[in-house]
């Protein structure tokens, strides 16, 4: 079926899905916490989409196809998947460079610093004349990560002026109780 086709479908039987009411659910383990029924749905409904697509990439392996053919038919059978989500394909770039970056540990991650800022600038001019590479894509995504939790981090917050701040305000308060009196 069409990649079209099955995104329409997708998007109506999730609409659909989370009108009606599932007749059966399975009880939920104790200690565990509950999965919403509209997330159990959507699961659900990828699940399916995948299943579909990894039958039509392991039907291109061969014979003499070997473990790392498998993983990169089951790979680009998820890909797909999430493209019919309505994922475009920049989104799931720096969802595969955030995930990447996962389980790095945060003790061996590099600080955001000037050399990475100016590597950044330069894979995006790569990009914006359409000359990047996939591994460079790859970089860009991983450093864009990088950059966003710097500046989304508390080290990146301004706390010195705030104390600077609070200092005068709380001066000026007591100056100010002081006169009344």
């Amino acid at each position: 079926m069409l990649p079209f086709l099955l995104r329409k479908r997708w998007l109506l039987k999730s609409k659909r899905l989370q009108v009606q009411t599932m007749a059966v659910k399975k009880q939920p383990d104790s200690g565990t916490r509950e999965l919403s029924e509209a997330a159990n749905d959507w699961f659900r409904q990828f699940l399916k989409h995948l299943e579909i697509y990894m039958m039509e990439t392991g039907q291109s392996l061969g014979q003499e196809s070997d473990s790392a053919d498998h993983r990169l038919a089951a790979m680009h059978a998820v890909k797909l998947t999430l493209l019919d989500t309505g994922m475009n394909h920049e989104e799931l770039r720096n969802l595969f460079g955030l995930l990447a970056m996962e389980n790095v540990n945060k003790s061996q991650r590099t600080q955001w610093n000037r050399e990475l800022n100016r590597r950044r600038f330069e894979l995006i001019d790569s990009d914006i004349q359409g000359t990047l590479s996939p591994v460079e894509q790859f970089e860009l995504a991983s450093l864009t990560q990088l950059m966003r939790e710097q500046v989304d981090s508390e080290a990146n917050l301004p706390f010195e002026g705030a104390r600077k701040l609070h200092r005068f305000l709380t001066e000026l308060d007591s100056e100010s109780a002081d006169s009344l009196q």
